[in-house]
């Protein structure tokens, strides 16, 4: 997979490998909820625990920025982010509204067969994690979801379209929302991702769009749903 192709979030460092240690460690602890909301993430601290020097620690901080998870404060450092509220979810989701559907009917005319191997690795890595809200299977299920709607933006060619929607960030915090939530849907969205799929390889680019727009109208509503229910400490026991 390309470079560009590759969610920023994701993107491996040549320079420091230990970074990639700490930010998945990191991310593990952020969606298991060992590290809670507004908790300081002191870049000394966290050398002492994982055992690192501060330099990958940094960096694997300033890789996690971008997600949305951890916020940084000019003078007072990292904390983890606050969850994201209902407004801020419509908002997001109103946002790639504008770029998505779009997207995908591009990506019709412009479909190859390596950018149809790699979307349809991305939908077998979320259809094998079922249903499970562990971290780990959590942290799959993202790369795979980032990485389906990050390919098919890349697919259009357009550098300026796909660098502003890269600027909205990953969607990592919507899978913190569903691992307080007890659940991944992960088996849902595969299958939105599968229809989607499916009008590209057949260039059906009416379909695609209106594909892509039903796909982020349910994210929209699944994670409004696991947003409540985290906020009611309603959360159903995750699947084994």
């Amino acid at each position: 997979m390309s470079e560009e192709r590759v969610p920023p979030s994701r993107r491996r460092s040549t320079r420091v490998p230990y970074a990639d240690r700490a930010y998945d460690e990191l991310l593990l602890q952020m969606i298991g909820g060992r590290r809670e909301p507004g908790d300081r993430l002191n870049i000394g601290a966290l050398s002492r625990e994982m055992g690192l020097s501060a330099t990958p620690i940094r960096e694997a901080l300033a890789r996690l920025e971008p997600t949305g998870f951890v916020l940084r404060h000019p003078l007072r450092g990292y904390e983890v982010a606050p969850l994201l509220s209902p407004t801020e979810i419509v908002q997001l989701m109103d946002a790639r509204l504008l770029f998505e559907p779009s997207f995908a009917g591009e990506a019709t005319t412009k479909a190859d067969p390596e950018f149809l191997a790699q979307l349809l690795a991305t939908i077998e890595t979320m259809e094998r994690a079922g249903e499970l809200a562990d971290p780990e299977t959590l942290k799959a299920s993202w790369v795979a979801d980032e990485s389906f709607h990050t390919l098919i933006s890349a697919q259009t060619g357009n550098p300026f379209t796909h660098r502003a929607f890269a600027a909205l960030g990953s969607q990592l915090q919507r899978f913190r929302l569903s691992g307080r939530a007890g659940r991944t849907h992960a088996l849902e969205a595969a299958a939105e991702h599968r229809g989607i799929y499916d009008a590209i390889v057949g260039g059906d680019e009416e379909a695609a769009v209106r594909l892509m727009r039903a796909h982020i109208e349910e994210a929209r509503r699944r994670t409004l749903t696991d947003e409540r229910a985290a906020s009611a400490g309603t959360a159903e026991p995750p699947a084994r």
